[in-house]
């Protein structure tokens, strides 16, 4: 953690704290409905949501971000069993407060960084013209698939001191 006021747990993915922030993340894009519509949208959009998350991967665990006490951010994984370890970054908000002030990376950094340890492979779908995309980018993923108008598929290999060179010895 990078300071003693930040917390990271492992919660499952109906906390409160959790779903508080993918609310108001979905409430934003619902801008201009009144809050007496607008809410059951959320709310069923939520529902959706975290449903479709565990019926594609059971084993989803939901990582919370807190700063001083208060929830600031989450992310959704899950591991992969494949050919290679992987590990599925299934989503990840800031909480609108907390925005532009790094958070988002530091926890995609802690997520690298438990990939990394575990020499797993982290991998990702993202909109193919969404800002997130250049963002992923920057931290060392690549389009390893999709469909270049829809979805994309990225993947970001372990780092490590030799990537890519194992020892035949």
């Amino acid at each position: 953690m990078a300071d003693d006021a930040s917390r990271l747990e492992r919660v499952s993915l109906d906390d409160l704290r959790l779903r508080a922030i993918a609310a108001e993340e979905l409430h934003q894009r619902l801008h201009g409905i009144p809050v007496a519509v607008a809410g059951p949208l959320v709310e069923v959009q939520l529902t959706s949501k975290f449903a479709g998350l565990l019926a594609q991967h059971p084993d989803a665990v939901g990582l919370l971000l807190s700063e001083s006490g208060a929830p600031v951010a989450y992310a959704v994984t899950a591991d992969v069993v494949d050919s290679v370890a992987a590990v599925r970054l299934c989503d990840i908000a800031v909480s609108a407060t907390a925005r532009g002030r790094g958070i988002g990376g530091r926890l995609l950094s802690i997520i690298l960084g438990e990939a990394d340890a575990a020499e797993a492979v982290v991998t990702l779908s993202v909109w193919h013209d969404a800002p997130a995309r250049g963002w992923y980018e920057r931290r060392g993923f690549v389009v390893a698939g999709g469909d270049g108008d829809g979805y994309l598929e990225m993947r970001r290999e372990p780092a490590g001191e030799y990537p890519g060179i194992h020892s035949v010895a």
